[in-house]
């Protein structure tokens, strides 16, 4: 036999070992005894159901998780699988393929949870033109407004502070984040779709053929879902469940130890009074929120006052409409829900933006709000917009956050360290890059909100946003000329709402409410003035007014909204909120006769004889 035939007969006898060994192996691999529906469901046939809507009897795992559904084995069942179909890189293929939700996932992905364009506008408008190097340039050299989230992924970090600011301090909540990448709070954020709608309970998945849990998927979104995110920033996570994160130095202290309640972080916190919502109702946030206002209307928002959907005279001064049957939006959330009772004959009440309410309902005159995680009821009490206090005039521009918002967070002064010698992992490319930012805060306060005017004429609480930010070079060295300070004001909802509205007099007469600060005003020949508490110039911060005062006695604004959407009173409104004043301490009730026409009886009062000043 020659060398040729050798080699043949070698290669054939190689071959038909690999055809015995695959053969050997596809004998090995389990077959059903019967035909699936695909081939997941034979290794996961005991998979608990992750809600009624998606039956996995009917749905399998492919419908969303993709993979190879006509495979048997693990290895090829799960090629091009994905864990998350919720994530936003992939929902387009899952959650938002045309049989399911098509229309959802592109609004999503223009939401402020998805873009975060109105704080990456607000850190570059923080910084541009703020911190400038040695040859005048600016050190944020790029203006990134008008960018969202997803951009950073595809662009290298470029040394723009602003955005390195974000990359390590800020890009770690967002609806692009990939859920599961941390241990801890951190790594239940993100996620996609997957965010708000997957609970967080233990994952006691087991392996093999045994029956094993599949994550629950729900619309009736608990809060915790929220607040995992919601508890920094504005704080109205915690607000709203009457938690005060303090200043850190663990007061008031248990025994001789230091505070045991801690939120995430390790901070500090202290019990205050809760919103009425939560107090009296236990209510959720998505028993006010809408999933318009919070997956967003389809278009792009620069911040998150144009995105939201509800307002308090939705649910207290509703506009309602009959509701629909069929296939209606209405129809279509309440199935979702199944808590919530049906609409047949009733009107439901809308928001803003029309999106339906399908959790308050009317019915023969009776209005009624249903909770959305239970379907518990709650008589809602219409028509309280036609009592004096609110049909006052001169009360016309007041939100109802205004009057009855019993306290705010108020953080005075955010101190950043930038040290360009060390590095810190930027929570985009999940790499270490160079740069190190630390955040401490000295004045965390919580008190009756200051007032001021957001938007066009509204008036809303405020609360100061200030940053002071420290540079160190690369030999550690502190820059003066690329240091900072910058004293911004916004406007927000508290979420400590009080079914009490706050005494004439602390609008009227408290130089706190109007943007003053903390101090006394008096009267000295003839003009009104004031003395501040805090003495500015001697506290070393390089500021000539105190870090509380949002504008001077004149009328000068002190500090603004970052956005240019956000005042202090200017003088001629302060000088009407005082005029009331004088009066406001023995006519405090809001239907005191004089509040009819206020100038007519002022005038009166200084030039008619006889008219008692009290009463």
């Amino acid at each position: 036999m020659g060398p040729v035939s050798i080699k043949s007969g070698l290669i054939l006898l190689l071959c038909m070992v690999m055809v015995g060994l695959l053969i050997f192996k596809e004998e090995r691999i389990p077959r059903p005894a019967e035909p699936v529906k695909e081939g997941c469901l034979f290794c996961h046939q005991s998979v608990t159901d992750s809600d009624p809507s998606h039956p996995f009897s009917a749905f399998g795992c492919a419908t969303c998780h993709m993979g190879n559904a006509h495979a048997l084995d693990k290895e090829r069942a799960h090629v091009r699988m994905v864990l998350n179909p919720g994530d936003l890189r992939v929902a387009g293929k899952t959650c938002g393929k045309p049989q399911c939700h098509p229309e959802i996932v592109p609004r999503v992905k223009k939401s402020v949870m998805a873009t975060n364009r109105g704080i990456i506008g607000t850190l570059t408008r923080q910084w541009r033109n703020k911190a400038t190097s040695k040859d005048g340039s600016v050190s944020g050299e790029s203006d990134m407004r008008g960018i969202g989230v997803r951009a950073l992924y595809t662009k290298a970090a470029s040394g723009n502070l602003a955005m390195d600011q974000y990359r390590k301090m800020c890009g770690g909540c967002h609806l692009w984040k990939e859920r599961g990448d941390r241990a801890g709070e951190i790594g239940r954020r993100g996620g996609g779709c997957s965010d708000c709608h997957v609970l967080d309970h233990d994952r006691n998945m087991k392996k093999g053929r045994g029956p094993s849990f599949h994550p629950k998927i729900t619309t009736r979104i608990p809060s915790e879902n929220c607040v995992k995110c919601h508890n920094r920033s504005a704080r109205i996570g915690l607000s709203y469940f009457g938690k005060f994160e303090s200043a850190g130095y663990g007061t008031p202290y248990r025994g001789s130890h230091l505070s045991n309640r801690r939120l995430s972080g390790n901070r500090f916190y202290m019990n205050l009074q809760a919103d009425i919502h939560y107090q009296k109702a236990r209510m959720d946030c998505i028993d006010c929120h809408t999933a318009t206002g919070i997956m967003g209307d389809g278009k792009t928002h620069e911040r998150m006052e144009t995105q939201t959907d509800i307002t308090c005279i939705s649910c207290h001064k509703p506009t309602f409409n009959k509701a629909k049957g069929g296939e209606s939006l209405t129809q279509r959330l309440i199935s979702l829900n199944r808590y919530v009772p049906g609409i047949q004959g009733k009107d439901i009440a809308l928001s803003k933006k029309g999106t339906p309410l399908y959790n308050v309902q009317r019915e023969v005159g009776r209005a009624t709000l249903y909770r959305k995680r239970d379907g518990k009821p709650f008589d809602m009490k219409l028509g309280a917009f036609d009592t004096p206090h609110h049909t006052l005039k001169g009360h016309d521009r007041l939100s109802c956050q205004a009057c009855h918002s019993a306290w705010i967070p108020q953080c005075y002064g955010c101190h950043l360290t930038y040290r360009k010698s060390k590095d810190q992992r930027d929570w985009i490319s999940n790499t270490l890059t160079p740069g190190r930012w630390k955040e401490s805060r000295s004045y965390v306060r919580f008190s009756t909100p200051t007032l001021g005017v957001r938007g066009r004429s509204g008036i809303f609480p405020l609360s100061p946003c200030q940053v002071f930010v420290s540079y160190f070079d690369a030999a550690n060295s502190f820059q003066k000329e690329r240091s900072f300070k910058t004293v911004n004001l916004s406007a927000f909802d508290p979420h400590t709402t009080s079914t009490a509205s706050r005494p004439c007099l602390e609008c009227h007469g408290d130089p706190k409410a109007l943007g003053l600060g903390e101090g006394r005003l008096f009267e000295q020949k003839g003009e009104v003035t004031f003395r501040a508490t805090y003495d500015a110039p001697s506290s070393g911060i390089g500021l000539p007014f105190a870090l509380d005062a949002f504008v001077n006695i004149v009328g000068q604004p002190l500090q603004r909204g970052a956005w240019g959407m956000v005042r202090p009173f200017n003088r001629e409104e302060m000088e009407k909120i005082l005029y009331v004043g004088q009066c406001a301490g023995c006519h405090a009730l809001y239907k005191d006769p004089i509040y009819t026409d206020f100038p007519q009886s002022k005038q009166r009062f200084e030039t008619e004889a006889g008219i008692p000043c009290l009463r």
